[in-house]
Formats: structure tokens, sequence, C-alpha cells
């Protein structure tokens, strides 16, 4: 990898030729050129956001068939620090899915709710899947056993059903960038109400609308972000999912970018540009990012269970927390999950101690079984798309 003072190491390499591959014109090029910067930009992947490999699977999963056409919608749910901790086994009438135990966030996790959630997420996007490709999925949550398993879709022949949120499953995105001052509708907080249906149960949600309560839970956010940066451990185990070039999205293709964090599009190229970060400075970033995101909500939504200790529990509320995602994408809203305050609440138990954030976040919500909590606004930065596994990475 080229270092910010290197220059290309081809001198002879026309401009035009240069300009010609990268597809920009000479306005951008005065902007960043110079120092072999205009390289380092080619390299970095500035011109290309959303491109390779590792975003494949975003444009070829409609070309699935069968049963893998459900993997295929699955492996683009949401996730926690975009780990991917699943894997499936595939046959012609069902659909294993298992926790992936080698793909955890450490101390971030430690007692692996939103693993758990993350597999929910994926669950609901193959029900959603198997229903558009004429299947009538039966969905049984299994005790995890030594090999991960953790849930099976049987499938059966059914009426071919293709949903708004069926469509929505490429489209969806977490947007971290600031919200606008806007209120979220009533109808639409209905809306997203209603998708708590049967099939999920207990898991149901608990909106945070009022100013007083916005700010309180801005507040919780805040502190939590601060005392992750503090905690040596969570600090590292999150610093490790972070991919800071090119190269690193392409071979990993999963963990956090800088595409992902939801700054302006000038801000995101000079970040590209400039030398990657260090720890120090990525937790100074995730805490001023975090004060931005939660002062902006414009509303923020918990998601409820009776047992957040349950990986039945967890796995609905994955479910939920999924379907409440697709909803707001293709409504156009903005929509983060927001998992500092739960993670704290773990990490704290994990170490034997109350945590600070539990009386707090139970006032909040009127109950103490919050599995999960999310943000909801009208985005000021269009989402970029996040890397994904190949099926075939992702299949036993």
């Amino acid at each position: 990898m080229e270092t910010e003072s290197e220059t290309v190491p081809n001198p002879g390499l026309a401009r035009r030729s240069f300009l010609g591959r990268v597809g920009i014109g000479a306005a951008t090029v005065v902007v960043i050129a110079g120092s072999g910067l205009a390289y380092r930009a080619y390299d970095q992947g500035v011109f290309a956001e959303g491109r390779g490999p590792a975003f494949d699977p975003l444009h070829t999963w409609p070309d699935l068939r069968g049963p893998e056409a459900l993997v295929g919608a699955a492996i683009l749910a949401a996730n926690a620090h975009n780990s991917q901790p699943w894997a499936f086994g595939i046959s012609p009438d069902r659909i294993d899915v298992y926790a992936d135990h080698a793909r955890t966030t450490g101390a971030n996790d430690p007692l692996f709710r939103e693993r758990d959630v993350s597999l929910g997420c994926a669950l609901e996007n193959m029900v959603l899947a198997a229903r558009a490709h004429g299947y009538e999925p039966s969905v049984s949550l299994d005790p995890q056993d030594a090999t991960g398993l953790v849930a099976r879709i049987r499938l059966a022949s059914g009426p071919v059903v293709r949903d708004r949120l069926y469509e929505e499953i490429p489209n969806r995105r977490s947007n971290r960038s600031e919200y606008a001052a806007a209120p979220l509708a009533e109808s639409a907080i209905a809306a997203m109400g209603s998708l708590a249906d049967a099939a999920v149960a207990p898991a149901r949600l608990h909106w945070l609308t009022s100013d007083t309560d916005r700010r309180t839970f801005a507040d919780l956010l805040v502190a939590a972000t601060s005392a992750h940066n503090a905690d040596e451990d969570q600090s590292r185990d999150s610093f490790a999912w972070w991919r800071s070039s090119w190269d690193e999205v392409q071979a990993h293709r999963d963990g956090l970018n800088i595409d992902g964090v939801g700054l302006p599009p000038a801000i995101r190229t000079l970040g590209k540009i400039l030398p990657p970060s260090d720890r120090a400075s990525a937790d100074a970033t995730f805490l001023d990012r975090t004060r931005v995101q939660a002062t902006s909500a414009a509303a923020f939504g918990l998601i409820l269970v009776d047992e957040p200790g349950s990986l039945r529990d967890r796995l609905v509320g994955g479910r939920l927390l999924q379907r409440t995602h697709l909803w707001a994408s293709a409504n156009g809203l903005g929509f983060q999950h927001m998992n500092q305050v739960t993670e704290r609440i773990d990490r704290d138990h994990q170490l034997g101690r109350t945590s600070p954030f539990e009386a707090p976040l139970e006032a909040l919500a009127g109950s103490p079984t919050v599995l999960g909590a999310f943000r909801l606004g009208t985005p000021t930065v269009a989402s970029l798309p996040s890397p994904r596994r190949s099926i075939q990475d992702v299949t036993r």
C-alpha cells in the first residue's frame, strides 16, 4: 500500500489515461491532485464507492433461485458491527441457521445479545424471500447446541408474495448521518407499531418521542459511548472491526468503514485520502458522531421482549427490528441501530457489577426488558452500502 507521501508508482502514466480510468474531471483533480493524492484517492476507492467484489451480493441476489435465494437475502440483513455472525446449511426443503462463534465482537457483545439479534434480522429477510420465491416457510427456533444451530426454516410450496418489505432488502442501510429537524409523523409510528404481529411475539415497540425522553436517552447514549472508549477491551475489540482501506474492505468483506459513518461526501473523501486513523482517533470520532446522531434523532425506538436473555426472544426481537428497518427504508426515513447503552449494561454484568445505565433505561421504557434501540429521522446524507461476504463464505 502507498502512503500519503508516495507518488504514483508509474511516472509514465499519462494524466489523460489516469482520468479515464477513474472517471473524474479536471475540476476534481485540482482539488485532490498533488503529492500523489490523486493516485491515493483512486487507490482508496474514492471513485468506486459501493463497487468491487465485496459489494457483489447486493447486486447478484435477485438472480438467485431456490433455497439459495433465501441465503442471498439473509446476508444483506442488519447486524452488529457488520460482523455477519451467521452460517447456513442448505437443503432442498429447509435451511438451518447457525451462529458463527468465530465472528464475535468480544467485549462489545459479551453475552451475545447482539449476535442473536443479528441472526433474527437474517431470519426475517429469509422469511420475506421465501414467500417471494413461492415457498411457505415454517420457522422453528431451536435451543442452541454445540454446533451453533439456532433456527430451522422448513420450506413447502406456497403462493408467490413479493411485498414492499421484500423489495426493500437490497436498499436497506444504517444511516449514521445527522438527521434534519423534522418530527416523526404519528402515522409512521402507528404503521411501525403494526409490524409487531404474532409471528414475532412477544417482541414489541416502545417509542421515545417527547423532547424530555429524547434528550434523556441521547444523554445516556453519549455517556455509554464515553464509557465504551474508557474500557480498553471494548475500545480494542470495536476497532478490530474497522476497515481503514479499500484493500481491507475488499479482503474482509465485513466490518465498518468510513463510507458508513454518515459524513458529507467531501469530508468522507478527505478522510480516505488522509492517513488511516489510530484507535484513539477512532474513539474520539465515535463519541463526536454519537453526539450528533443522538441529538438529531426525531424519535428513538426500543425493542421490548419478555426475556432479553432468552435466545428465542432475541431472535424474534431481531425479526421485528429488521421489519422496522425495512419499513423505514421503504418510506424514506433514516434508521440507525443504537447499541451503546445495552452494550454497556451487558459489559457491566459480565464484570459482575451493577450497571449505571440499567435503571435509567428501565425508567424510560417502563420495563426492564429492553432488547435493543434505534433512532429515526430524515437523513441529511444518503447511506452507502456495506460490504458483504458471499454465499460460499457463509454456507457449511
